[in-house]
């Protein structure tokens, strides 16, 4: 029974990561397909889920106190499947961007219930391997998810959106092998909703993404402009840094076991590090190391972001303190580039080695600050309740 609890809880995890990456190495054979869109139309197929994702999560969060959190999963898997294999039968580019829609109010529903779930099943050691499980589960699906629908998109471009049947399996596993989480003891829900400690870990992990994405956004035009590589270059940059979050998701427990207090300075040390590396690389090995260093921060970051939400929050409200953390996080991916774009023309350095180097001071910037708070540990972020 636990291992279907396990693998119903990482195959929505799976479903998450997919959403984005499934899409995009068919945008311009979409491009050719509605050759009179516009652009910001076609762009919007890879970003409209984002956005649409966001209000949706923090409904979901609120709404799984009062409702059965196994419903409003299966729900959100429906909605999801609709969505996702809807943009296949599109004709227009407003019939594909409704069902895209569609297809984040689905991913809505469920981005803050995957990781609650981990909270409702699991506890101790035992719950930081899941979370690590969780994070590396979605970096491989990434992976994979880019290399086939890659392939399918070569055949034909409707092809790919049937790469969202996957959910199926999971909807299969959530509804034979998935009981509704245990109802705990429970507190005054007014007093929990806002609290400080969770809008200042999702401030700070809207931050960061605002860093983290610079690399995505940036990286092919970076090698392409520096003659250091082409498209292809970048495909295996981001495979990097991608590979690098699957080992830190996947070694998760060992890791944070080795470093203890030190963990949490330790992974943005390295994010840090393979920013400003990335920001004088001039060759490919330097530039896939950098990659693989912000891959790792991140990956055991993550994980630990989403560990200190569920300590610091009553059992009831984990899910709707994780949808404000995972929108914050998605607000981040969607304002990464018009807001470090705002910083480079204030500072009057628009060019893409200094967006990588701008980040990487911060991020050292964050390790100092992260270090002295376990020399001098607060009592903000400590667990309080007993899960």
């Amino acid at each position: 029974m636990k291992l279907l609890i396990k693998l119903s809880v990482l195959s929505i995890s799976l479903l998450v990561i997919l959403a984005g990456s499934v899409v995009s190495p068919a945008l311009s054979e979409i491009t050719n397909a509605f050759p009179y869109a516009k652009t910001y139309l076609i762009k919007m197929v890879l970003t409209l889920p984002s956005i649409v994702l966001i209000p949706f999560s923090l409904l979901s969060g609120k709404i799984s106190i009062k409702v059965r959190k196994r419903k409003l999963i299966i729900i959100g898997l429906i909605i999801y499947i609709l969505g996702g294999i809807g943009g296949g039968i599109s004709s227009s580019i407003l019939i594909l961007l409704f069902f895209r829609a569609l297809l984040g109010v689905g991913l809505g529903l469920l981005v803050p219930l995957s990781t609650s779930l981990i909270a409702d099943f699991f506890q101790g050691d035992e719950r930081t391997k899941m979370m690590g499980y969780s994070n590396a589960v979605s970096n491989l699906g990434a992976i994979f998810a880019t290399l086939v629908s890659g392939w399918l998109a070569t055949l034909n471009w409707r092809l790919v959106f049937g790469t969202y049947l996957i959910a199926l399996v999971a909807l299969i596993l959530v509804f034979f092998g998935l009981p509704e989480p245990p109802r705990r003891r429970t507190y005054n829900i007014d007093s929990y909703f806002f609290n400080k400690e969770i809008l200042i870990i999702a401030f700070l992990a809207l931050l960061l993404n605002i860093g983290f994405y610079s690399i995505l956004t940036n990286i092919s035009l970076f090698l392409t402009t520096n003659n250091i590589g082409n498209s292809e270059s970048a495909g295996f940059a981001v495979s990097t840094l991608t590979f690098a979050g699957f080992i830190g998701g996947l070694f998760l427990k060992r890791i944070t076991s080795k470093l203890k207090n030190y963990k949490i300075p330790f992974s943005i040390g390295l994010m840090s590090l393979g920013f400003l590396f990335l920001s004088i690389a001039n060759s490919m090995p330097l530039v896939a190391s950098s990659s693989f260093s912000i891959g790792l921060g991140l990956g055991i970051l993550k994980p630990q972001i989403f560990l200190i939400v569920t300590q610091i929050t009553p059992h009831f409200s984990n899910a709707f303190a994780l949808s404000i953390v995972s929108s914050s996080i998605y607000l981040g991916k969607f304002l990464s580039p018009i807001i470090l774009s705002f910083i480079g023309s204030v500072l009057n350095r628009n060019d893409i080695s200094f967006t990588f180097f701008f980040v990487g001071i911060c991020l050292l910037v964050a390790t100092t600050i992260s270090f002295i708070m376990v020399l001098y540990p607060s009592r903000l972020f400590t667990a309080k309740y007993n899960k």
